[in-house]
């Protein structure tokens, strides 16, 4: 990666961190704060920062939608306008855009950095795509699969994603190249699948009703498809995301869920064997898009258009970015 620094403005804002001091018993901050990446409110831009007050542009960025970390912390891909897709180096060098299809949503990297996958549409079709970070022609991931969509990539190597067809809505599994294709989960709408950090289980949503009355569980399954089994249910649940994500030692589940007889979310975190399920916003009016910190210390997440981190019990809550969106820790290896 090139050492070249990036030529951007170095903005100080004026935001007083709001400090309410560690409870007994919660748990200490890291002594040097992780790189945090967001899309800044201001220029719609990828930004970085440390310490919440001074703040990285990410030169030539702009109109960013989803992005994500390589697994080196070294690059970030991301979704500009038009759904195009660009990777950049961390530095803010090397900016490359792809030789990609119109990406719909999912943006997931291969375990060595050297691959994305996506979703893509081409001439009315939707499908995963895998493309070189380096550039390249994209290839589809299975043909044969219509409606494909959410690509995970485990650390093992295989890639989780979704069938969008209404009438048989299923989670597969296949290698990179497309072979061993099978079939994990059915009748899984509104799945969103995400591998476990070592590769083991497969967390994914799926409606469950019951005496006529429906939500939305959480559930993992083991990779070869056995034992599922769920670890919390949001009764009155509409359908779609619940933004669910793995700690880092992958023993615990931070997503959302609507707050009871309140507008706005809260952000609840659960032991993956379904016990200790609590909630972390306690006095948040509206919360969303949590992202843990490499060390598991700390989450980060985002409420009126504003990044606030919290430690990973939920205490010393305090504003983190003023104006910005969708943070993202930088991993650490």
């Amino acid at each position: 990666m090139a050492t070249t620094r990036v030529a951007a403005v170095v903005v100080l804002l004026t935001t007083t961190v709001l400090s309410a001091g560690a409870a007994s018993g919660s748990i200490s901050a890291p002594t040097k704060s992780p790189t945090l990446a967001f899309v800044s409110g201001l220029t719609g831009g990828l930004a970085l920062t440390e310490n919440g007050l001074v703040q990285q542009p990410l030169v030539k960025t702009r109109d960013v939608g989803e992005f994500a970390w390589s697994p080196d912390g070294r690059r970030i891909a991301y979704v500009g306008l038009g759904g195009n897709l660009h990777v950049v180096n961390a530095d803010g060098s090397g900016l490359r855009k792809l030789r990609g299809k119109a990406i719909l949503s999912g943006l997931a990297w291969s375990p060595d950095g050297r691959r994305l996958a996506y979703t893509g549409a081409d001439r009315g079709n939707v499908h995963i795509y895998v493309i070189s970070a380096s550039g390249g022609t994209p290839r589809t991931l299975v043909p044969g699969v219509q409606g494909s969509v959410l690509p995970s990539w485990s650390s093992r190597g295989s890639i989780a994603f979704t069938s969008a067809r209404t009438d048989d809505a299923r989670i597969y599994s296949a290698e990179a190249d497309g072979s061993r294709l099978r079939t994990l989960v059915r009748n899984a709408a509104d799945s969103f699948p995400s591998w476990s950090p070592d590769g083991r289980l497969l967390l994914f949503q799926r409606r469950e009703c019951s005496q006529s009355k429906c939500g939305t569980a959480v559930s993992v399954i083991r990779a070869d498809g056995s034992r599922r089994r769920r670890v919390a249910l949001v009764p009155r649940h509409p359908g779609g995301n619940l933004s669910a994500v793995w700690s880092p030692d992958g023993r615990r589940i931070a997503f959302e869920r609507p707050r009871a007889g309140q507008f706005g979310d809260e952000i609840v975190v659960v032991d993956v064997e379904g016990s200790g399920l609590r909630n972390l916003t306690t006095g948040v009016s509206d919360a969303s898009a949590a992202a843990w910190s490499p060390d598991g210390r700390t989450i980060a997440y985002e409420s009126s258009r504003s990044i606030y981190v919290m430690d990973a019990d939920g205490s010393n809550k305090r504003r983190f970015v003023d104006i910005g969106l969708r943070p993202a820790w930088r991993p650490t290896r």
